[in-house]
Protein backbone atom coordinates (compact mmCIF):
# COMPACT_ATOMS: atom_id res chain seq x y z
CA UNK A 1 0.00 0.00 0.00
CA UNK A 2 1.45 3.28 -0.99
CA UNK A 3 0.93 6.29 1.11
CA UNK A 4 -1.59 8.91 -0.06
CA UNK A 5 0.54 11.79 -1.06
CA UNK A 6 -2.29 14.21 -1.56
CA UNK A 7 -3.14 14.06 2.08
CA UNK A 8 0.25 14.86 3.46
CA UNK A 9 1.43 18.15 4.55
CA UNK A 10 3.95 18.44 1.76
CA UNK A 11 1.24 17.66 -0.81
CA UNK A 12 -1.04 20.36 0.48
CA UNK A 13 1.80 22.93 0.41
CA UNK A 14 2.57 22.07 -3.23
CA UNK A 15 -1.08 22.49 -4.12
CA UNK A 16 -1.18 25.94 -2.48
CA UNK A 17 1.95 27.05 -4.34
CA UNK A 18 0.45 25.90 -7.67
CA UNK A 19 -2.77 27.78 -6.95
CA UNK A 20 -0.80 30.89 -5.94
CA UNK A 21 1.30 30.66 -9.12
CA UNK A 22 -1.81 30.26 -11.26
CA UNK A 23 -3.46 33.30 -9.56
CA UNK A 24 -0.31 35.42 -9.99
CA UNK A 25 -0.06 34.44 -13.67
CA UNK A 26 -3.75 35.29 -14.17
CA UNK A 27 -3.28 38.71 -12.49
CA UNK A 28 -0.28 39.51 -14.69
CA UNK A 29 -2.19 38.48 -17.82
CA UNK A 30 -5.20 40.60 -16.76
CA UNK A 31 -2.97 43.63 -16.15
CA UNK A 32 -1.33 43.27 -19.56
CA UNK A 33 -4.65 42.72 -21.33
CA UNK A 34 -6.53 45.53 -19.55
CA UNK A 35 -6.99 48.72 -21.59
CA UNK A 36 -4.84 51.66 -20.58
CA UNK A 37 -6.59 54.70 -19.03
CA UNK A 38 -7.31 57.52 -21.44
CA UNK A 39 -5.49 60.81 -20.98
CA UNK A 40 -7.38 63.75 -19.48
CA UNK A 41 -7.39 67.47 -20.19
CA UNK A 42 -7.57 68.40 -16.50
CA UNK A 43 -4.87 70.67 -15.13
CA UNK A 44 -4.21 72.75 -12.07
CA UNK A 45 -4.06 75.94 -14.11
CA UNK A 46 -6.35 77.38 -16.70
CA UNK A 47 -5.18 79.40 -19.69
CA UNK A 48 -8.25 81.66 -19.54
CA UNK A 49 -7.80 85.08 -17.99
CA UNK A 50 -10.19 87.74 -16.85
CA UNK A 51 -9.77 91.49 -16.73
CA UNK A 52 -11.52 94.27 -14.92
CA UNK A 53 -11.01 97.80 -13.79
CA UNK A 54 -11.90 99.98 -10.86
CA UNK A 55 -11.45 103.57 -9.92
CA UNK A 56 -11.02 105.06 -6.49
CA UNK A 57 -12.56 108.42 -5.86
CA UNK A 58 -10.78 111.29 -4.22
CA UNK A 59 -13.17 113.54 -2.35
CA UNK A 60 -11.92 117.13 -2.66
CA UNK A 61 -11.56 119.18 0.51
CA UNK A 62 -13.28 122.57 0.70
CA UNK A 63 -11.10 125.11 -1.10
CA UNK A 64 -9.29 128.04 0.43
CA UNK A 65 -11.57 131.04 0.68
CA UNK A 66 -9.16 133.41 2.39
CA UNK A 67 -7.52 133.79 5.74
CA UNK A 68 -8.96 133.02 9.13
CA UNK A 69 -10.16 135.68 11.53
CA UNK A 70 -9.95 135.57 15.32
CA UNK A 71 -11.55 138.12 17.64
CA UNK A 72 -11.08 138.59 21.35
CA UNK A 73 -12.74 141.41 23.22
CA UNK A 74 -11.45 143.43 26.15
CA UNK A 75 -9.67 140.82 28.30
CA UNK A 76 -11.76 138.25 26.37
CA UNK A 77 -14.57 139.01 28.83
CA UNK A 78 -17.22 140.11 26.38
CA UNK A 79 -16.91 137.23 23.94
CA UNK A 80 -14.71 135.80 21.24
CA UNK A 81 -15.01 134.38 17.75
CA UNK A 82 -13.07 132.28 15.27
CA UNK A 83 -13.89 132.32 11.54
CA UNK A 84 -12.83 130.16 8.62
CA UNK A 85 -13.42 131.19 5.00
CA UNK A 86 -13.79 128.39 2.45
CA UNK A 87 -15.35 127.51 -0.92
CA UNK A 88 -17.35 124.50 -2.08
CA UNK A 89 -15.49 122.03 -4.31
CA UNK A 90 -16.88 121.73 -7.85
CA UNK A 91 -19.91 119.45 -8.06
CA UNK A 92 -20.80 119.62 -4.36
CA UNK A 93 -23.44 121.58 -2.44
CA UNK A 94 -23.61 122.85 1.12
CA UNK A 95 -25.51 119.65 1.94
CA UNK A 96 -22.26 117.74 1.26
CA UNK A 97 -20.35 119.66 3.93
CA UNK A 98 -19.61 118.51 7.51
CA UNK A 99 -18.67 121.22 9.98
CA UNK A 100 -17.43 120.57 13.48
CA UNK A 101 -15.38 122.05 16.27
CA UNK A 102 -13.46 120.97 19.32
CA UNK A 103 -11.67 122.89 21.95
CA UNK A 104 -11.31 123.96 25.48
CA UNK A 105 -11.32 127.29 27.19
CA UNK A 106 -9.83 126.05 30.43
CA UNK A 107 -13.29 125.43 31.86
CA UNK A 108 -15.26 122.24 32.27
CA UNK A 109 -17.05 121.41 28.95
CA UNK A 110 -20.49 121.83 30.59
CA UNK A 111 -19.57 125.37 31.67
CA UNK A 112 -18.20 126.05 28.18
CA UNK A 113 -21.57 125.02 26.70
CA UNK A 114 -23.47 127.12 29.24
CA UNK A 115 -21.37 130.11 28.23
CA UNK A 116 -23.03 129.99 24.81
CA UNK A 117 -20.75 128.60 22.13
CA UNK A 118 -22.45 129.13 18.77
CA UNK A 119 -21.63 127.89 15.24
CA UNK A 120 -22.92 129.72 12.14
CA UNK A 121 -22.16 129.54 8.38
CA UNK A 122 -22.94 132.34 5.89
CA UNK A 123 -22.27 132.68 2.15
CA UNK A 124 -21.29 135.68 0.03
CA UNK A 125 -20.29 135.51 -3.66
CA UNK A 126 -19.42 131.80 -3.46
CA UNK A 127 -17.25 132.14 -0.36
CA UNK A 128 -18.56 130.62 2.85
CA UNK A 129 -17.65 131.87 6.30
CA UNK A 130 -18.10 129.54 9.26
CA UNK A 131 -17.86 131.33 12.59
CA UNK A 132 -17.55 129.83 16.05
CA UNK A 133 -18.65 132.40 18.62
CA UNK A 134 -18.29 132.31 22.38
CA UNK A 135 -20.39 134.49 24.63
CA UNK A 136 -19.53 136.42 27.79
CA UNK A 137 -16.38 135.09 29.57
CA UNK A 138 -16.03 132.31 26.99
CA UNK A 139 -12.27 132.79 26.44
CA UNK A 140 -11.40 134.86 29.52
CA UNK A 141 -9.23 132.06 30.98
CA UNK A 142 -7.59 131.41 27.64
CA UNK A 143 -8.86 129.05 24.99
CA UNK A 144 -7.87 126.86 22.09
CA UNK A 145 -10.49 125.90 19.55
CA UNK A 146 -10.30 123.92 16.31
CA UNK A 147 -12.95 124.46 13.64
CA UNK A 148 -13.01 122.12 10.64
CA UNK A 149 -14.91 121.77 7.37
CA UNK A 150 -14.99 118.54 5.29
CA UNK A 151 -16.67 117.42 2.08
CA UNK A 152 -18.79 114.26 2.31
CA UNK A 153 -19.34 112.20 -0.86
CA UNK A 154 -22.68 110.40 -1.41
CA UNK A 155 -20.84 107.09 -0.79
CA UNK A 156 -19.95 108.24 2.73
CA UNK A 157 -16.26 108.88 1.97
CA UNK A 158 -14.98 112.16 3.38
CA UNK A 159 -12.27 114.57 2.32
CA UNK A 160 -9.35 115.89 4.28
CA UNK A 161 -10.45 118.69 6.60
CA UNK A 162 -9.87 122.38 6.06
CA UNK A 163 -9.04 123.37 9.62
CA UNK A 164 -8.51 126.57 11.57
CA UNK A 165 -6.97 126.57 15.05
CA UNK A 166 -7.58 129.61 17.24
CA UNK A 167 -5.68 130.39 20.43
CA UNK A 168 -6.76 133.10 22.89
CA UNK A 169 -4.30 134.02 25.65
CA UNK A 170 -5.45 134.28 29.26
CA UNK A 171 -7.19 137.64 29.86
CA UNK A 172 -5.88 138.88 26.46
CA UNK A 173 -2.34 139.03 27.83
CA UNK A 174 -0.87 138.55 24.37
CA UNK A 175 -2.14 138.27 20.84
CA UNK A 176 -4.89 135.90 19.79
CA UNK A 177 -3.81 133.85 16.78
CA UNK A 178 -5.41 131.63 14.16
CA UNK A 179 -3.80 129.19 11.74
CA UNK A 180 -5.40 127.50 8.71
CA UNK A 181 -4.24 124.01 7.68
CA UNK A 182 -5.47 121.01 5.75
CA UNK A 183 -5.72 118.08 8.09
CA UNK A 184 -5.65 114.57 6.61
CA UNK A 185 -8.64 112.46 7.54
CA UNK A 186 -7.91 109.53 9.87
CA UNK A 187 -7.63 106.18 8.07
Amino acid sequence: MSPNRSGTRAGRARRRRRIAAICAAAAICAAIAAPRPESTQAAWTDAEAGTGSFAAITVPAPADGGSCVIVGSLLNLLGSSLSLKWKLPAGYTIDNIRIGYTGSNGLVPVVDTLLGTNLKTTESSGTYTTTLTGALLNAALGATRVLSVQTVHASGWVSDARTVTGVWPILSLGTATCTVTTTPKPN
